[in-house]
């Protein structure tokens, strides 16, 4: 019974965010809970591509680079660390777009502050992509093959997070 309210609490707050982006409001992404069974993480020691590229920039060419199934809208830092949990301080630039509650596919995108928040990043994203496995489960299960093989990558101090269906261009653009 918990789980099921917990899961119409994230329902309802992923529903708010996307209403609230559609009139307009845009930036940051983050989040926090426990690991993903599987996420594919990558560290990269800083190639040119990714690293000329600002977050937000990252994060729109993921969104206009690849085909969404959901309409994808961004989230204000306000959002972000209230669905992520990542505070505004500890990212220099960052944007994060979220779908529809019919769908698991997300961006986001952070120039952490330093070393320790991006590695704080990368477990909030990994939080979030494990929160939203057992939200998918029982409602949408044809969302778990995007969240157990996640595009999560760290390159320096950027961290990049891509669910969509199609890897291979996610992995493409961030280089």
């Amino acid at each position: 019974m918990k789980m099921k309210k917990s899961i119409c609490v994230l329902a309802a707050a992923v529903m708010a965010a996307s209403m609230m982006t559609a009139c307009g409001e845009s930036d940051s992404s983050s989040e926090s809970s426990a690991e993903p069974a599987q996420a594919q993480t990558q560290d990269q020691g800083g190639e040119e591509q990714a690293a000329s590229k600002t977050a937000t920039e990252m994060a729109d060419e993921l969104f206009n680079g690849i085909e969404y199934v959901d309409q994808l809208n961004p989230l204000s830092p306000e959002m972000i660390e209230k669905i992520y949990g990542i505070a505004a301080d500890k990212y220099t630039d960052g944007k994060v777009y979220v779908g529809g509650v019919s769908t698991a596919e997300e961006i986001a995108c952070f120039d952490a502050a330093d070393e320790a928040a991006a590695a704080d990043i990368k477990a909030a994203c990994e939080a979030r992509i494990a929160a939203q496995i057992k939200a998918v489960e029982g409602y949408n299960p044809d969302e778990l093959p995007k969240l157990n093989d996640p595009v999560l990558i760290v390159n320096g101090n950027s961290v990049y997070m891509c669910l969509s269906n199609d890897n291979a261009k996610a992995k493409e653009i961030i280089g």
